[in-house]
């Protein structure tokens, strides 16, 4: 499999030049959209700017996107046909040398990025491990929850991308909208919580995995063309937050516990 032509390849910006304007003027405009008036907004992020202390490091805008992107290695090696077995399985790779290689997979994998680099990220992600002289991948996924830094722009990078659908729909044409569905339940009981996160993780990854197939293959298919990032994502939300909080929560409202009087 050949490299893509550099110079048909059209890069999102996620990778370089994200300040502070890139989340913030989608969230203003949908604000603004929705009627706060730009006065008001300035006021209240003035204010809730008065509160924040200054960070110990500055921000690495050209490492937006960095730790997710390695995902797509993983992804590779456990689908490409040149890096499976018989069984579809993926087999050990030494560092470099003929192909197939990990220096090999990752050049296909993500072609700006350094192969040594994004090898070293998959090591401290313990996304790949060593056996002998050869890697394997752990898993066919990436916990990015084992460095804090790759939760932190993980984070980032997916504020961004709501902000981004969010906005893009609340002005396009039905046809022309992103996926944003969701399934809500105003009176779930917040004792079975564990368990349906459970369930719901272990589902939402078998039907990204597809999903990220599907990427693959249109990869593939129309290599060399100009590409863009996209991103697929299953997220649940509380309101208000009770995972993680502590046994002390408040239940809020109790379905039946109410009485009226006559």
């Amino acid at each position: 499999m050949s490299r893509r032509n550099s110079k048909t390849v059209q890069r999102g910006s996620t990778r370089m030049g994200i300040g502070p304007g890139a989340f913030l003027g989608p969230l203003a405009r949908i604000l603004n959209v929705s009627g706060y008036h730009p006065r008001a907004l300035q006021r209240e992020f003035a204010a809730i700017c008065r509160t924040l202390s200054v960070p110990k490091r500055a921000s690495e805008p050209q490492r937006l996107g960095y730790f997710d992107d390695l995902s797509h290695v993983l992804a590779r090696w456990h689908a490409d046909q040149d890096y499976v077995d018989a069984d579809g399985r993926p087999v050990p790779l030494p560092l470099e040398g003929p192909a197939p290689s990990l220096k090999d997979l990752v050049s296909r994998a993500l072609p700006p990025v350094e192969p040594l680099e994004a090898i070293q990220g998959l090591l401290e992600l313990k996304g790949i491990r060593r056996r002998g002289k050869r890697f394997l991948p752990t898993e066919r996924y990436l916990a990015l929850n084992r460095l804090p830094d790759a939760v932190r722009l993980h984070g980032l990078m997916t504020v961004l991308g709501i902000l981004r659908t969010v906005e893009h729909n609340i002005t396009a044409r039905p046809g022309k909208r992103l996926l944003d569905r969701f399934a809500i339940n105003p009176s779930f009981p917040i004792r079975a919580l564990p368990r349906f996160h459970r369930k719901l993780k272990r589902q939402a990854t078998e039907v990204l995995w597809r999903f990220d197939a599907d990427m693959r293959r249109e990869e593939t298919r129309l290599q060399g063309q100009p590409v863009t990032r996209l991103c697929v994502g299953l997220y649940a939300f509380e309101d208000p937050p009770v995972t993680g909080k502590g046994s002390r929560i408040n239940r809020g409202r109790r379905r039946g516990s109410s009485k009226q009087g006559s």
